[in-house]
């Protein structure tokens, strides 16, 4: 039992999430479901550090660390604060089998937190396809909508063709180093680790929604019911940029040129293609989908700048945080305001219909934008791009300014109808007090670690300092 110990965030998830088909009617009204399910993931999110030794251990194709326990930490408390801030709004959404859906949302988060303490290649994959698996039923929850079944449906057939792509690099890996660990791959490997890296980069861009592999992204957040579309946005993406950070770093020996400069490629095209796409966007979800890609550009530069500045790893892991909270609270905030709420027609004058999420949604897309006051998105961009300048990388640098100066242009928007034009309605909007918590908490956050950004510079220090030692 003891070798299991450091695991038990992983076992947890995985013995609850039984509790959903053998509760029978117990687990069948929403409140019992969605109880159930933040019990479950508080007790992993606790795990993560409160009883989980702080030595290494690696056991069962997983490696428990302060790198997987931050980033799985992170997961947890992402899952948890969307479900809280959605979990009164799921019967809006006519989603129907309760049980079966947070059955799914507590399998999608154990199948992303096996990525994220994945120590080779087989198990990353097994990671990834249960996660996937899990959000690709999710994505059609419901099942009366056509645009939920047809979300679904792209994401499950582009999600084949990047496992397709995956597994193809992980058994060009395995031909070329003879094992499936995520360890330094050998100088010898030549050409093969060279299209190893390459399949393996296109199927985790994938995930990430990284131009040019973000085609389902727009399609799948609009379509996709909100609850889930914030489950997604941050922790898939934090599972996934934990695994695209040991790959790269842990297996081939990132810094390199040719590594960097497909890296390069993909970060520029992720900011341009996602910021100038959502310029032409009214959909407030195909919105923040496109900001995503951008979004993700701009944590590309932790690693494509790490040549030369270390240092900047740590800054792309800080803009993840600061991601998380400002992605998931304003998801949050539509799912508050509206089921179908989507069109930025939806929120003209929200500030008089609940001043509460004006002014936080506002938060959140000055956020984005790197604007003040939410400074959390303003420091982890300025950390970034500085880090990039630093490292010699001009060209990247500005591409990246223009990139954000450009996205004012789309993320004004949004704060301007709700603050400055009459409203479609005069009927007030009703939050339930668990949404209050989870948006209050990620606003706090978006201006909190801006404010006091030391003790997470230190956290995201050493969880860089962990990959670059490996």
């Amino acid at each position: 039992m003891s070798a299991l110990a450091p695991f038990a965030p992983i076992l947890t998830l995985s013995l609850g999430s039984l509790g959903y088909l053998v509760s029978g009617k117990l687990l069948e009204s929403n409140k019992s479901s969605s109880l159930f399910a933040m019990a479950l993931i508080g007790i992993a999110a606790y795990l993560t550090f409160g009883l989980v030794p702080s030595s290494i251990a690696i056991e069962h194709g997983l490696i428990v660390n302060s790198f997987t326990r931050f980033f799985g930490a992170l997961a947890c408390i992402g899952a948890l604060l969307s479900i809280v801030a959605t979990s009164g709004s799921v019967g809006g959404e006519k989603i129907g089998m309760l049980r079966e859906y947070y059955f799914l949302m507590i399998t999608s988060l154990c199948g992303a937190l096996v990525m994220i303490y994945a120590s080779d290649f087989l198990t990353l994959f097994i990671g990834i396809e249960v996660a996937s698996l899990a959000l690709y039923c999710l994505c059609g929850a419901q099942v009366t909508k056509r645009a939920s079944s047809e979300a679904s449906l792209k994401y499950f057939l582009l999600g084949c063709v990047s496992s397709a792509f995956m597994l193809y690099g992980i058994a060009l890996w395995y031909g070329a180093t003879g094992t499936l660990m995520i360890s330094k791959i050998p100088s010898s490997a030549g050409t093969i680790a060279i299209v190893s890296f390459l399949f393996m980069i296109v199927g985790l861009a994938f995930k990430l929604g990284l131009a040019p592999f973000h085609f389902w992204v727009p399609d799948v957040y609009q379509g996709a019911p909100t609850s889930v579309t914030t489950f997604m946005s941050c922790v898939i993406k934090v599972a996934a940029f934990a695994a695209l950070f040991k790959v790269t770093l842990s297996a081939f020996f990132l810094p390199n040129e040719w590594s960097v400069g497909v890296l390069w490629v993909i970060a520029v095209l992720a900011m341009t293609i996602g910021n100038l796409a959502a310029l032409q966007q009214r959909s407030v979800k195909r919105l923040l989908a496109y900001s995503s890609v951008a979004q993700a550009g701009y944590m590309m530069i932790g690693l494509v700048a790490l040549q030369n500045d270390p240092s900047v790893l740590a800054s792309s892991v800080f803009y993840l945080v600061s991601y998380c909270a400002m992605t998931i609270g304003a998801f949050s905030v539509l799912s508050a305001v509206g089921p179908d709420a989507d069109d930025l027609q939806d929120l003209k004058g929200l500030v008089k219909r609940s001043p509460f999420l004006a002014i936080c949604m506002t938060l959140f897309f000055l956020g984005l934008a790197g604007l003040p006051p939410s400074l959390a998105g303003l420091m982890g961009k300025v950390y970034l791009f500085s880090g990039a300048l630093a490292s010699g990388c001009y060209g990247l640098a500005i591409v990246a300014v223009l990139n954000s100066a450009l996205a004012c242009a789309y993320y004004f928007r949004v704060p301007a109808a709700m603050l400055f034009q009459p409203p479609a309605t005069e009927i007030r909007v009703s939050v339930t007090p668990q949404a209050v918590v989870s948006i209050a908490v990620c606003a706090i956050a978006v201006v909190g670690l801006g404010v006091y950004p030391e003790p997470l510079l230190k956290a995201v220090e050493a969880v860089a300092a962990v990959l670059l030692a490996r």
